[in-house]
């Protein structure tokens, strides 16, 4: 789609994203009825609500994943651990070999 600005005469190519995937969900007819009562009620296509409402889901559980909730107690002994060295000897027999890369 082309745009065209009459200030400056200037003609763009209006990039859109494109829908280009199909979603079907059954539902109880009671459940379509208030999905597309809500839909209408901010002004938009059922479509449109159901993905957006699909995405902030998505978006909500996502985000949960990345948070651990744990116990002052336990976070500290946690931290404890990842502070503490172990011994790791095959850690320490990877530094005593000569190096595989050298810099420039």
């Amino acid at each position: 789609m082309y745009v065209f600005c009459p200030y400056t005469g200037a003609r763009e190519v209006l990039k859109m994203a494109v829908k280009a995937k199909r979603i079907e969900v059954r539902a109880e007819e009671a459940t379509l009825d208030r999905i597309q009562q809500a839909a209408s009620a901010v002004h938009e296509q059922t479509s449109e609500f159901v993905r957006k409402a699909a995405l902030q889901r998505a978006e909500e559980v996502l985000r949960n994943e990345l948070v651990t909730m744990m116990e002052p107690e336990q976070f500290d002994k946690l931290m404890a651990c990842l502070d503490a060295a172990d011994d790791a000897p095959r850690l320490a027999a990877a530094t005593r070999r000569p190096a595989v890369f050298t810099r420039r």
